[in-house]
């Protein structure tokens, strides 16, 4: 006699198929083979264009970057006080151009226990920047830039994380801005009227986005930027950024310049990944065959 079991429809199905789908799902202990993370309070990618000649270039990461990768398992930190970067300029008549200058303290941690073992493991990155004061492009004449943005902040913060096991990933992330405030060519910024509200800022909203923020065109701001990339069984990250202001081809001209500024200004960076496979993989050759052999069962028995 055949094993049949009843369904909730009334038809009956053959208990190869149950079996064999049960087979399938069943996940084996695995393993978390690696890990990483960094984080940075303040990173800083910009390029002035005065008449199309690069006129200057800023590429720095404040303090330096905080990165490790596992196994073995790790536990990390860095700080850093205020630090201004003054960068040459291809035109001799035009000196000491300050492409950005900041004032703050900037901490971060990076923690991992992932050791190679199997198992469920936690891998998280965290930054923050304290008393912040950022003036990018403060130059002396004939080129007049001048404050032609500011951000001040009394704590931006961040923090990523991965946990679990293999096909068990998730990513979580948050971020924090307390007393922002933005000026634009010397003029500030009225934050409640872009729609920037306290819980904005809060972080209780992931990927807030201001295209032309200010009615400039091409300066896009992100507040609690959250990047996750977790659709394999197999690797998780998360990526936040307080804070993320994007240049594309700002205009100076009413700065009553020609010119152009692209890049990116980042505050406040934390980043974490995880990767594992399983202890003890299903031969996929097998899987594939058990699969057509248990689809084939059902399609004969909705026949009958």
């Amino acid at each position: 006699m055949k094993n049949r079991i009843k369904t909730g429809l009334g038809k009956t199905t053959h208990c190869g198929l149950l079996v064999g789908l049960s087979l399938l799902s069943t996940t084996a202990m695995a393993t978390v083979i690696s890990s990483q993370s960094n984080a940075y309070g303040l990173g800083v990618n910009l390029e002035i264009d005065i008449e199309s000649v690069a006129v200057a270039q800023a590429n720095a990461t404040l303090p330096v970057l905080l990165q490790q990768t596992a196994p073995s398992a790790y536990d990390m930190s860095n700080s850093g006080l205020s630090l201004a970067t003054n960068i040459t300029t291809t035109l001799s008549e035009i000196q000491d151009v300050s492409v950005f200058a900041s004032a703050g303290v900037f901490s971060g941690q990076i923690i991992s226990d992932t050791d190679g073992n199997a198992g469920n493991r936690t891998t998280s990155a965290y930054s923050e920047v304290s008393s912040l004061a950022l003036s990018v492009t403060d130059t002396t004449f004939p080129l007049d830039l001048s404050a032609l943005l500011e951000i001040c902040s009394t704590t931006l913060n961040s923090y990523a994380e991965v946990s679990g096991d293999w096909n068990t990933f998730t990513a979580t992330g948050s971020s924090m801005i307390e007393d922002l405030s933005i000026f634009f060519l010397g003029e500030q910024v009225d934050l409640i009227a872009e729609g920037i509200s306290v819980d904005v800022l809060a972080g209780s909203t992931p990927n807030f986005q201001l295209i032309d923020f200010a009615g400039v065109a091409g300066l896009n701001l992100i507040l609690n930027q959250q990047v996750s990339q977790c659709a394999m069984p197999g690797y998780c990250s998360m990526e936040v950024n307080a804070l993320r202001f994007i240049f594309e081809g700002v205009s100076l001209l009413d700065a009553g310049i020609d010119g152009l500024i692209n890049g990116e200004i980042i505050i406040s960076h934390s980043y974490a990944n995880m990767s594992g496979i399983p202890a003890s993989p299903v031969n996929a050759p097998t899987a594939i065959y058990m699969l057509i052999m248990a689809t084939a069962l059902s399609v004969i028995r909705a026949k009958r």
